[in-house]
């Protein structure tokens, strides 16, 4: 059993898109607009509300995803008008969306090891399913998966010889062969599809021994599979709604969990009610997060 701890961070409408990279943390809250990055790699048992090592950034557009660059305080964020370069605090448009943004969004997405920009998007509306799973590189959002209404869990495996994903509306995942050399999916398998109650599932990762993480909202957990695809175990969480998981720290055992505010209906359990991140520590090792190309923006 997991020794989870609440995370004195400021709460958060909908947590969303940790990210471990260049000894730090980052994620987003989607509904108020605002990235988060905290400037040290122990989150455990630490004060974290220093203002010089907490950073907010008031975003311009409702960013559902931020990817890590090469360069420290570079990212690629992922949101309603299209795809930005965040360059310290400074944002810039690089991309336009390839969809009708008044329907739909960027969501979730992650970079392959070549630096090519995998992005789902999602159904402001959550029907039809006219959102779909695009890749970016050489200034051009390239389609290459339809009908989906929530994209979401998307991770590579180790090797980066296949990629999850998932739909929380459709409540399933999908696993998928993967070319590196020519950035082309194939053999497109369900590995789970969920039926009990609201439970769904969100965002995810994968570890370094090859297991794939993905939260299940208003399901209280983690589920782990295999990079196969096989059921391995869930994992009880505090928190009702957790959104996505992402290992780091200095030594690569820390799993930090995000999540959207709970409610009267799916509250958090008691001493987590007003929390929006927490985090322990594991047996498991982190993978590191490739980096996003940010010239495939343009």
């Amino acid at each position: 059993m997991m020794n989870w701890q609440a995370l004195p961070l400021p709460a958060c409408s909908l947590a969303e898109s940790p990210r471990y990279a260049h000894g730090g943390w980052a994620w987003v809250d989607i509904n108020t607009r605002t990235l988060y990055r905290l400037n040290q790699s122990d989150v455990l048992n630490t004060a974290l509300d220093n203002t010089t090592l907490l950073s907010t950034l008031h975003l311009p557009d409702e960013i559902g995803c931020v990817l890590p660059t090469e360069t420290k305080n570079t990212w690629v964020a992922l949101g309603r008008q299209g795809g930005w370069l965040i360059e310290g605090d400074t944002c810039t448009l690089k991309l336009n969306a390839p969809f009708d943004s008044s329907k739909h969004r960027f969501n979730d997405g992650g970079a392959d090891q070549a630096g090519r920009i995998w992005i789902s998007t999602l159904v402001d509306a959550r029907s039809p399913a006219t959102a779909a799973l695009y890749c970016i590189e050489a200034g051009q959002a390239k389609l290459k998966i339809n009908d989906l209404i929530v994209g979401n869990g998307l991770a590579f495996s180790p090797l980066g010889d296949s990629v999850f994903l998932s739909d929380t509306r459709h409540k399933c995942i999908w696993r998928f062969d993967y070319s590196i050399e020519t950035g082309e999916l194939s053999n497109r398998q369900l590995i789970k599809q969920y039926t009990e109650g609201t439970a769904r599932p969100d965002g995810a990762c994968f570890s370094a021994d090859g297991s794939y993480w993905v939260a299940i909202l208003e399901g209280y957990r983690l589920d782990r599979f295999s990079e196969h695809g096989e059921f391995i175990e869930s994992i009880e969480l505090p928190l009702a709604k957790p959104t996505m998981p992402c290992f780091g720290g200095a030594q690569g055992n820390v799993l930090l969990v995000c999540s959207a505010q709970a409610d009267e209906k799916f509250p958090n359990k008691p001493g987590f009610e007003n929390t929006s991140l927490i985090a322990c520590e594991t047996g498991f090792k982190a993978l590191s997060e490739n980096f996003a190309n940010p010239a495939y923006l343009v």
